[in-house]
């Protein structure tokens, strides 16, 4: 009497169990941050154009696309609609009237704070009980990945 043959999966490639972990968290944060920011009637697109507007006042639609990592197209769909709710404002560059420089309003700066905090929170428990050794290691393993990514594209 012979014993069945039981389909085998594959070996994972080295790294598999990293990665999964990585995507995890990945999504759960995302996760999180797009049920508090809906809270205040925000998606994750908007967090990152408000959150890179408070730091990077006055930089142009192009350069905002390459910081969110988001299209042209998107980002101009994101802003007509941050315009449309008085949270953003685009203005001729002093020197090139053809250059559109991105402020947020008074309003845009209030939900702007509200939604930092909400990231802010997210991250401090995402890294509650860690060293910071543990984070620079972190860091700069995820920066190597980046690094590597980004040569393959």
């Amino acid at each position: 009497m012979t014993t069945p043959k039981t389909a085998r999966t594959p070996p994972s490639p080295h790294g598999t169990k990293t990665w999964l972990a990585v995507v995890r968290a990945y999504n759960l944060c995302d996760a999180t941050m797009s049920v508090r920011l809906a809270e205040l009637g925000l998606r994750i697109g908007d967090h990152e154009v408000l959150a890179t507007l408070t730091t990077m006042p006055g930089i142009t639609q192009q350069e905002l696309a390459a910081r969110c990592f988001v299209t042209k197209s998107g980002v101009s769909m994101l802003l007509a609609q941050l315009e449309a709710k008085g949270w953003v404002r685009r203005e001729a560059d002093a020197s090139d009237a053809r250059v559109k420089r991105l402020t947020l309003t008074a309003a845009g700066e209030k939900i702007a704070a509200r939604s930092l905090k909400i990231q802010s929170e997210v991250v401090t428990a995402m890294v509650a009980g860690s060293s910071e050794a543990e984070l620079t290691f972190v860091t700069n393993v995820m920066e190597g990945v980046s690094a590597r990514l980004e040569a393959l594209r």
